[in-house]
């Protein structure tokens, strides 16, 4: 009988999951803001890294799986080759929650060559002596573009959504470029570098063949990268991340990812998630909650469920901002002044059954009928046999109910409900 010895574990004060632009990112405030215990696993084996941060950076490490110890407050992070870091605080980019995302473009399954996202590169792909589409210029794309214009024939870019590009405005040449101009060693030509052409047109859809853009023009290329950016997925399947008395991230956001900042969860104290576009907004917000804890001499930071759940209510329930002309036919477009909300536990009259479900609803009154049309969530999973039956249901608050109805599901698996004329809740004068 054999054993194997368990793997040491490596202490940190910080762990950053990942070296991507949001984890780079992070270690660079992590150093500005002279913290620098910290290491970054990352599960591939060559990325480009600041000199400043290969020392902390532990390639070809991917991270499987994260548990919170509540006796010694600190995050346990396994390898997928067995290592374990053991880290105070872990910022985690938020990969894992992430799914790479392409734009359904018309034609899109049609095209006959190779595509694929920046983000889930193929490996047998050789883009040697190729034409190449580059759909999307997004961080993961910009990262691949100069290799594959040393490599490819052609390397084509087409900005999605459709950007307008500005021209570099060029300042006064200062004292010093002028002298370097007038002593510029003679003889020597500068080697002419290839380059990704820039297409300005839109896509209007994928062919058999390439890209077809608004103009008319067609694209003839060997292989579609897309480098779209990125979508939350519809629900953390992975129970991998478990925080504070073996809760999982699924189990925590079973109505739906409700991060507060988007940065914190209630129930996973000292992990702190990053993900774009705003992630050094993010690290900031991240380095001044690090600061806070030095000077408390604390060992444990987390977000109370009550300003999770006030934050979340707030950003759902916001109104958009007010259009300073409104649409001449569509008087909806600029909310009114009359708007109400309610949110909380609400009873569910659906096939003669009464049901006890959450509701987060919204409501105002149309300009063009003069009725109060109001609307919102159900956050409670609902049978499917009773969606089967009926969708026609009544909801009631306390001694108030209202007829509505169910229209559909979301990707949450909560249900969208409707209904027209006096609301279930109360609509004080505002």
């Amino acid at each position: 009988m054999t054993t194997t010895a368990p793997t040491a574990e490596l202490r940190h004060d910080v762990v950053i999951v990942g070296a991507g632009a949001a984890g780079l990112c992070a270690a660079t405030n992590l150093l500005q803001a002279g913290f620098t215990d910290f290491t970054i696993p990352e599960r591939a084996h060559e990325i480009a890294c600041p000199p400043k941060l290969r020392e902390h950076l532990k390639s070809g490490r991917q991270v499987i799986s994260s548990v919170f110890d509540d006796d010694t407050n600190t995050w346990a992070l396994q390898t997928h080759d067995g290592e374990v870091y053991r880290g105070r605080i872990v910022l985690a980019p938020a990969g894992s929650l992430l799914v790479p995302w392409i734009p359904n473009l018309p034609g899109r399954h049609d095209f006959r060559g190779v595509s694929f996202h920046s983000a889930a590169c193929d490996r047998d792909f050789d883009p040697t002596d190729k034409r190449i589409a580059v759909v999307g210029t997004d961080t993961t794309a910009a990262r691949c573009i100069d290799r594959l214009v040393a490599l490819a024939d052609s390397v084509e870019v087409f900005p999605y959504p459709p950007r307008r590009p500005i021209p570099v405005l060029r300042g006064p040449a200062v004292r010093a470029q002028r002298w370097l101009r007038r002593h510029a060693w003679p003889g020597r030509q500068a080697k002419p570098q290839r380059r990704a052409q820039l297409v300005r047109h839109p896509i209007g859809a994928v062919t058999a063949s390439g890209v077809r853009t608004r103009d008319g023009n067609d694209h003839d290329v060997d292989a579609i990268i897309y480098g779209t950016g990125f979508r939350i997925a519809d629900h953390v399947r992975d129970d991998s991340l478990v925080g504070t008395r073996g809760i999982t991230i699924r189990q925590a956001w079973q109505a739906g990812m409700e991060p507060y900042r988007g940065v914190a969860v209630h129930g996973f104290p000292n992990y702190f998630l990053i993900s774009g576009p705003d992630y050094q907004a993010q690290a900031r917000y991240i380095i001044g909650c690090l600061r806070l804890m030095a000077r408390r001499d604390s060992a444990r930071i987390e977000v109370r469920r009550s300003s999770q759940q006030v934050f979340n209510e707030r950003v759902h329930l916001r109104r958009p901002a007010r259009q300073r002309v409104a649409s001449a036919f569509d008087l909806l477009s600029s909310p009114g002044l009359n708007e109400h909300a309610y949110d909380g536990p609400a009873t569910l009259r659906i096939a003669d059954t009464d049901r006890r479900v959450r509701v987060r609803l919204t409501g105002h009154v149309n300009p063009i009928d003069g009725k109060f049309h109001w609307q919102g969530t159900l956050f409670d999973n609902l049978p499917a046999d009773l969606l089967q039956r009926t969708r026609t249901v009544t909801l009631a608050v306390g001694e108030r109910s209202a007829p509505a109805r169910i229209v559909e599901e979301t990707p949450q698996q909560t249900h969208t409900i409707v209904g027209v004329g006096m609301p279930p809740f109360a609509t004080a004068a505002r």
